[in-house]
C-alpha cells in the first residue's frame, strides 16, 4: 500500500535579489535525514526546467553514487507526479520544491549544497558536498589536501576552465579527477606532476604520490587538444 505523507505548505517565493542558500523546511524527517541547503540560483534554474517540461512534477530526486569512503558522484532527476513515494525516503521542502533522498544516498549528502555553478565552460546544476570520514586520521589528511585544492590548485586551474576534485586518499596516495578544461587536455599529465602534486606535497608532507583517475577520453572541452 502506498504510504501517504502530510501536506507540506509552500513558503512565499522571494521577490528580492538575494543569493543566500535556502535551508530545508519541515518535510518528512527521519533519523539520518541529511542537512541540505539550496541556493537561490539553483532554485530558479530548477523551477525554469520544471516549467519547460510541461508535465506534472512533484519534486527532485537526488542520488549519491559512492566512489570512495570520502566522495560520491551525484545525479538529479525530476520525480513525476504519478511516481509512488517510497516509505524509506526522506523528503525535504524548499519553497515549493521537494527533494527526495533515499537512505543509501543520505550519508553522502550531509552538509551538501545544491547550486547552479557558473563556469567558463559548462555551467551546471551541481551538488557540492563536504568530504566524509573527516573525523578519522585519513579523513583529516584528506581535508588538508582539499584545502590545498580549494586555495591553491583550483583557482589556478580555473583560469582556463579546469579543476581538480579529490576522489580518495589511501596510505599516502591521493586520487584526483581533473574536470572541465583539464579533462582530456594534452598537458594534463604535466599539470598533475609539475603543478598539482608539487603544491599538495609541499603543504601536506604525509602525501607521497598523486594519481590521476580521470576518464580523459570523455573530455568535452579540453584546454589543449
Amino acid at each position: 500500500m502506498q504510504t501517504q505523507y502530510p501536506t507540506r505548505p509552500d513558503r512565499p517565493e522571494s521577490t528580492g535579489r538575494e543569493r543566500a542558500p535556502r535551508h530545508a523546511g519541515p518535510g518528512n524527517s527521519r533519523p539520518g535525514t541529511p542537512r541540505i541547503t539550496i541556493t537561490e540560483n539553483a532554485l530558479k534554474y530548477i523551477r525554469e526546467q520544471r516549467e519547460s517540461l510541461g508535465l506534472p512534477v512533484k519534486g527532485l530526486r537526488v542520488n549519491a553514487i559512492p566512489r570512495s569512503a570520502l566522495r560520491a558522484a551525484y545525479s538529479m532527476r525530476f520525480v513525476p507526479a504519478e511516481e509512488p513515494e517510497s516509505p524509506t525516503d526522506s523528503i525535504q521542502s524548499f519553497e515549493g520544491l521537494d527533494l527526495y533522498i533515499a537512505p543509501d544516498s543520505a550519508p553522502y549528502l550531509e552538509g551538501a549544497t545544491i547550486d547552479f555553478v557558473f563556469r567558463l565552460i559548462g555551467s551546471e546544476l551541481k551538488v557540492l558536498a563536504p568530504l566524509r570520514k573527516s573525523d578519522t586520521p585519513d579523513g583529516r589528511i584528506a581535508a588538508k589536501v582539499q584545502q590545498v585544492l580549494d586555495e591553491v590548485v583550483n583557482p589556478s586551474l580555473g583560469t582556463h576552465g579546469g579543476g581538480a576534485e579529490l576522489i580518495d586518499y589511501r596510505d599516502g596516495v591521493v586520487f584526483l579527477e581533473l574536470t572541465g578544461g583539464c579533462q582530456g587536455c594534452s598537458m594534463a599529465d604535466s599539470t598533475l606532476k609539475n603543478g598539482i602534486e608539487t603544491s599538495i606535497r609541499d603543504k601536506v608532507p604525509e602525501i607521497r604520490e598523486v594519481r590521476d583517475v580521470t576518464q580523459h577520453a570523455n573530455g568535452r572541452n579540453p584546454f589543449y587538444r
